[in-house]
């Protein structure tokens, strides 16, 4: 037979040509003439045996068949597929050698996890589209390091990656960092409530144990004062156009070392851009200087914070809140005041409360104050380097100082034990990002979350409240120095040379 029905006649013809992806030339003799290259690739694949029978056969007469190529093809599979095993086989047994002289390791325990553990731990299978144009701008942006002048960012791309990307667990893991992002977060006893939660009765009990008599004789009762801490549902209604935080988020990976599928852009909006806002007005509005008034949209006026909490139960003196006997506000004595205010306040703590472990919670300023009076009355010509010198701890008592950064230009001080300093969730797994929209080039999340902060027994906080503090005051100092000590007018520049002549 001719080379042409070699090739459409039998199987091994159509390997050789859909192989080659073309029908192979011959010579006057009718042989198969190859490329350098594709004798290459044919001696990798079929083996050099059936190369050397391809070339020299010439398919004229009728004799010729393929039967010799496909022995050649199948002996070099089969040595292929020896030398293979054999070298599987070769390793495996120096495995084998190593681990018999190695001593064996006993396995570490595993600890139990509840339902939401195993639900936030496979939370982790989302995968981000690599389909979409921004993740291979991103791909191609950490491979050669050069991005595009505006990487492409569809608004429609980025809603449908933000849907599985909320719906395979990571929903209750964005509601868990929620919950820890803010500092003060830490230092809250954490339960969860519909709209309010308030201490049992086998939480707030009186002394139990009594003579024996063969009667029945109740003792104990209620002697504390149980408080009502409400919960308070809040919503973020929060834009975002996408094409701004594209350049933000390469840059990320590029410094961090993630791949788009490790961060992809929607994982790193909720991240790196909304938690982060939310959680700056958790700590420095919400938790602490807050107050609610119904009906309005402002962040103070979500719920009441634990600093208007302690204003407002000073005033009413409902509570039976301790609260220390003293004019000062810590903010406006000297050091020296600070020092013996608070160690005379931590002195007089109830005895029942005395051999715990209690924070004393203040603000930055007043830890300042107070660190500055010990050091300078206890640490001068003593040789110390300590920049804390004496620690946190108050001299001779369980207590120790705590500054929570919410307390912020505060005046405020005052100790509790962690499980009475509480803050409230929903008793039901809520939904946090409820809504995803795309607006125009916006992309805008419509959030849902609760959240409440009190006390649990008022005989357990004892606190130095000025009177004429007004927490939601202190909340325009955020960004504001000390008044008085920054030039930042033509007034203030005059009113500084006034005070000091010889600057001029």
């Amino acid at each position: 037979m001719d080379f042409k029905k070699f090739l459409s006649n039998t199987q091994m013809g159509k390997v050789v040509a859909n192989f080659l992806k073309k029908e192979p030339a011959t010579d006057e003799q009718g042989k198969v003439v190859l490329s350098a290259e594709e004798e290459q690739k044919m001696a990798q694949h079929f083996g050099a045996k059936f190369v050397e029978i391809l070339k020299g056969k010439t398919f004229t007469s009728a004799d010729d068949s393929a039967s010799e190529l496909f022995d050649a093809a199948v002996a070099h599979a089969r040595e292929e597929a020896a030398t293979h095993f054999t070298k599987q086989i070769d390793q495996l047994q120096k495995d084998l050698a190593m681990l018999a002289g190695a001593a064996e390791t006993a396995p570490a325990i595993e600890q139990p996890t509840n339902a939401a553990q195993r639900f936030i731990k496979g939370a982790g299978t989302f995968k981000a589209n690599m389909a979409l144009v921004h993740n291979q701008a991103a791909a191609t942006f950490l491979q050669s390091g050069v991005m595009a002048d505006t990487p492409s960012i569809e608004v429609d791309d980025l809603r449908r990656e933000l849907g599985p990307y909320l719906s395979q667990g990571n929903n209750l893991d964005i509601l868990q960092q929620l919950y820890q992002s803010f500092s003060t977060a830490k230092h809250l006893s954490w339960k969860r409530a519909a709209t309010e939660y308030k201490a049992v009765e086998s939480e707030s009990i009186d002394h139990v144990v009594q003579q024996f008599t063969p009667k029945w004789t109740p003792r104990g009762g209620a002697k504390f004062t149980p408080l009502t801490i409400k919960n308070y549902r809040h919503k973020v209604n929060f834009p975002i156009v996408p094409a701004e935080v594209g350049e933000s988020w390469l840059f990320h990976l590029y410094d961090e070392g993630k791949t788009p599928d490790q961060m992809p852009i929607t994982r790193y909006i909720v991240d790196k851009v909304l938690l982060p806002q939310i959680a700056e007005d958790i700590e420095n509005v919400m938790i602490s200087k807050a107050g609610y008034i119904a009906d309005s949209q402002r962040t103070e006026d979500t719920m009441d914070g634990f600093e208007t909490i302690l204003v407002e139960a000073k005033k009413s003196l409902d509570k039976q809140i301790r609260f220390f006997n003293t004019s000062k506000n810590l903010l406006e004595v000297t050091d020296a005041e600070v020092l013996a205010v608070i160690d005379d306040f931590v002195a007089s703590i109830a005895p029942l409360y005395k051999s715990k472990q209690m924070p004393v919670f203040m603000s930055a300023d007043v830890y300042l104050k107070y660190k500055r009076a010990y050091k300078a009355k206890w640490g001068e010509k003593s040789g110390t380097e300590k920049v804390n010198f004496g620690e946190d701890r108050v001299d001779f008592s369980n207590c120790y100082l705590q500054a929570l950064d919410c307390l912020y230009g505060s005046p405020i001080v005052f100790s509790t034990p962690q499980q009475n300093f509480v803050g409230l969730r929903h008793k039901n797994p809520e939904q946090f990002i409820t809504d995803i929209q795309k607006h125009d080039y916006e992309v805008r999340f419509y959030c849902e979350f609760w959240l409440g902060v009190g006390f649990l027994l008022g005989e357990a906080v004892f606190a130095i409240v000025p009177d004429g503090y007004d927490p939601k005051a202190a909340i325009s100092s955020t960004r504001e120095g000390t008044p008085g000590k920054w030039i930042v007018s033509a007034a203030d520049k005059e009113a500084a040379g006034n005070e000091n002549p010889e600057t001029l």
